[in-house]
């Protein structure tokens, strides 16, 4: 793919035409679906943390439409992740962050499990788009046609 990546057509600010505005509308409205499933709450085996997290990322992506119903399964496991990440924050700020082993000073399990943890939120975090630089890369471009010029076609035909 050449050139930067589509942005969605509510936010950008480069020189289209109104068709070509519509058009895009109309592309971003036709690959989203129902986002009822999200809406009825977390799935019931996140823990509380998990769950108060997803309820907030849903009801916060709800004023721009971001989520839909196939979001759930990967939303649910950032959330899970989350939560994870929290529950080991806590645990290694009341245990030390690090345990000696004769002379040496080693990272605990927390502290592993951290980092593993905000890997994955990391990832799931870009496939949701849950940072502006992420939401602008959802959209995928399409190959808009190009205005034939008028000219060469008159000297083409002439």
């Amino acid at each position: 793919m050449a050139g930067r990546p589509r942005k969605v057509v509510d936010v950008s600010t480069g020189k289209i035409g109104k068709q070509a505005r519509l058009n895009r509308r109309i592309q971003e409205e036709e690959i989203k679906v129902s986002r009822n499933a999200l809406e009825d709450g977390a799935p019931i085996w996140l823990s509380e943390t998990a769950a108060a997290e997803y309820n907030r990322v849903v009801a916060e992506a709800k004023t721009i439409g971001l989520f839909d119903n196939l979001d759930l399964a990967i939303l649910a496991i950032y959330a899970d992740y989350f939560s994870l990440y929290v529950e080991a924050s806590k645990k290694a700020r009341e245990c030390g962050m690090v345990i000696e082993v004769g002379d040496k000073e080693i990272p605990t399990a927390f502290i592993a499990i951290m980092d593993k943890a905000a890997t994955q939120i990391l990832k799931c975090s870009t496939k949701l788009g849950l940072a502006v630089t992420d939401r602008l890369k959802l959209i995928v471009p399409t190959k808009e046609e190009k205005k034939k010029n008028k000219f060469v076609e008159f000297l083409n035909n002439g």
